[in-house]
C-alpha cells in the first residue's frame, strides 16, 4: 500500500520555476489589453473560440515537433475533471461575473487564488508550508488589493458569487494540475485543456446562435496573442511549474499580474499610477522575493 507522505527541504525555488512564473505573469498582464480590444468587435464566446483555435493549432505544432517524446495517451479521460474547471468553468465563471461586477470587485476577488489554493492543497494534498509562507500569501493579497482598490459592495451578489466560482475554479485546477503532473507531462495537460476549451466553446456559441466570422484587425491580433502566448504558452509554464513546486509557492505569481498590468495601463493607456498602487506593487514584490530567494520549506510528495 501506498502512503503519501510530505518530505520537506530548506532550498529556494528552482530558477526555471521562478523564471517561469514572471514569464506567465508578463503575458497575463498584457492580454487584459487584448482581450478589451477584441470584444468590442465581437462575442465574448464566440472569441473564446478563436482564442482556443488558434491556441490548439499552436500546441499542436509544438506536439508534431515533440511527437517523439510525446505520445497520445489513452488515459486522457482522466484529465476530463481537469480541463472541466480550467478553461471551461474558470471561464465561465469569470466572464460573467465581469459583467456584473465592477473592475475593482474583480480583481480584488479574483487576487484571492493563491488563498484557495494554500488552502486546497493543504485539504486535498496535504502540502502545506510553515507560518512565514502564510504571512507572506496575505502580505501578497493585501498588495493586490491596496493596487486594485477596496470595493465590496452589498450589490450585484450573483456577481460576486460567480467569481468565487472562478476562484474555486483556478484553485482546484492547480491542485488538479499537481495531481497529474506525476502521469501526464506539462504538453499533455496543455494539450487537452486547450483542445476542450474549443470543442466547449465552439460549440457553444454555435448553440447560442453567437458564432460569427470576424475578420477586424483587434480580433485577430488579440486572438493570435491570447491563443498562443497567454493559452498555450503560458498554461504550458503554469502547468510545468505545479509539476516541479507545490502551487502553495507557485500561485503567489498570479499577484504579479496585476503588478505588470498596472504598469502596462501606465505605459500603453497613459493610466496614472497612485501611491497606494506602488505600495502594493512593493508589497507583492517583497513577498515574491522572500519566497522565491529565501530558502522555504518546500514540500516535495513523497510516495512510499
Amino acid at each position: 500500500m501506498k502512503i503519501t507522505t510530505i518530505e520537506k527541504s530548506a532550498s529556494a525555488l528552482p530558477l526555471t520555476v521562478v523564471f517561469s512564473g514572471v514569464a506567465v505573469s508578463l503575458i497575463f498582464g498584457l492580454s487584459f489589453l487584448f482581450t478589451k480590444n477584441a470584444i468590442e468587435y465581437i462575442d465574448v464566446y464566440t472569441f473564446l473560440s478563436y482564442r482556443f483555435a488558434v491556441a490548439l493549432c499552436f500546441v499542436q505544432i509544438i506536439w508534431m515537433i515533440k511527437s517523439k517524446q510525446h505520445k497520445v495517451s489513452t488515459k486522457y479521460y482522466k484529465l476530463i475533471p481537469l480541463a472541466i474547471f480550467q478553461p471551461i468553468l474558470y471561464f465561465t465563471f469569470e466572464i460573467n461575473g465581469l459583467k456584473l461586477t465592477s473592475s475593482a470587485e474583480a480583481g480584488m476577488l479574483i487576487a484571492l487564488i493563491p488563498i484557495m489554493v494554500n488552502l486546497l492543497a493543504y485539504l486535498f494534498l496535504k502540502e502545506h508550508a510553515d507560518w512565514l509562507h502564510y504571512l507572506l500569501v496575505l502580505i501578497s493579497f493585501v498588495g493586490a488589493v491596496l493596487i486594485i482598490g477596496f470595493e465590496i459592495t452589498s450589490q450585484n451578489f450573483l456577481g460576486k458569487i460567480l467569481l468565487m466560482g472562478a476562484v474555486l475554479s483556478a484553485g482546484f485546477y492547480n491542485i488538479l494540475s499537481r495531481k497529474f503532473s506525476r502521469e501526464f507531462s506539462p504538453l499533455q495537460i496543455t494539450h487537452f485543456m486547450m483542445l476542450v476549451g474549443f470543442v466547449y466553446f465552439t460549440t457553444f456559441s454555435l448553440i447560442m446562435g453567437r458564432f460569427k466570422i470576424v475578420f477586424h484587425p483587434q480580433v485577430l491580433i488579440s486572438a493570435l496573442y491570447l491563443g498562443a502566448l497567454s493559452s498555450t504558452v503560458a498554461f504550458f509554464l503554469v502547468n510545468y511549474m505545479i509539476s516541479k513546486a507545490s502551487p502553495i509557492f507557485t500561485s503567489l505569481f498570479s499577484n504579479l499580474t496585476t503588478v505588470v498590468s498596472v504598469i502596462a495601463g501606465v505605459i500603453f493607456r497613459n493610466e496614472k499610477i497612485m501611491p497606494t498602487q506602488i505600495l502594493g506593487m512593493i508589497l507583492i514584490l517583497t513577498s515574491l522575493t522572500f519566497v522565491t530567494i529565501k530558502g522555504t520549506k518546500n514540500p516535495k510528495i513523497k510516495e512510499v
